[in-house]
């Protein structure tokens, strides 16, 4: 072979071996510039649901339990009823004094201030031959002030017999709240002053019924 032929074959493969160094080059060069391409899961497939952990304030909050509410309405107690049981007496047609009585068996089951009204309705009915029941709760020591003055004061208005025996039992029990009124009403109708001296009394009593029988 020539050299001639030698030299242009040493050129072509010097030719051949650049071009592909820089094809080489250019492809690795061309790899920073392809974004990779990303593939969307399927939709068809389950996704399991984990729900979100609650806050620390939530975990840690104390439980509120709710109670029922209330009943408004108070329950009722005894003697709550006493008006219309006294409405029944009052409409009743029993005499006077049988309505007294069942007057008076309200009384102690009633409510302090409805006892007060029931004892003037009491004064009303009960009559002097029948008024046993009457005495009894005016002479009681543990009767209520405002029922011992009713029927203290419609005691005054009563026949004289009736009157001044039931004076005399109040004045003279140590532990009666209108004892010293009941000697004082004692003096001014008797005109005498005897004290504590009960015996005494008995006998200005008797004496001024005797002149004063009404």
């Amino acid at each position: 072979m020539s050299n001639v032929a030698k030299i242009v074959r040493g050129i072509l493969v010097l030719a051949v071996a650049a071009g592909l160094g820089i094809f080489i080059g250019w492809l690795y060069s061309r790899q920073g510039d392809v974004t990779p391409i990303a593939v969307a899961p399927s939709t068809n497939q389950p996704q399991a649901f984990i729900p979100p952990a609650p806050p620390a304030s939530a975990q840690n909050a104390p439980v509120v339990e709710y109670a029922a509410p209330a009943d408004p309405t108070p329950p009722a107690t005894a003697g709550s009823d006493w008006e219309q049981k006294l409405d029944d007496i009052l409409l009743t047609g029993d005499d006077e004094n049988t309505k007294a009585d069942k007057i008076l068996a309200l009384i102690p089951t009633a409510p302090p201030e409805a006892q007060v009204e029931l004892s003037q309705h009491l004064i009303n009915m009960v009559q002097d031959d029948h008024y046993d029941g009457a005495a009894q709760l005016l002479t009681n020591s543990t009767t209520p002030p405002g029922v011992s003055t009713v029927l203290f004061n419609d005691l005054l208005n009563r026949n004289n017999t009736l009157k001044l025996p039931m004076l005399l039992s109040v004045a003279r029990n140590d532990d009666h709240p209108l004892k010293d009124q009941a000697r004082e009403m004692l003096e001014l109708l008797t005109q005498e002053d005897n004290g504590t001296n009960w015996g005494q009394w008995s006998t200005s009593i008797d004496t001024w019924l005797q002149n004063n029988p009404q």
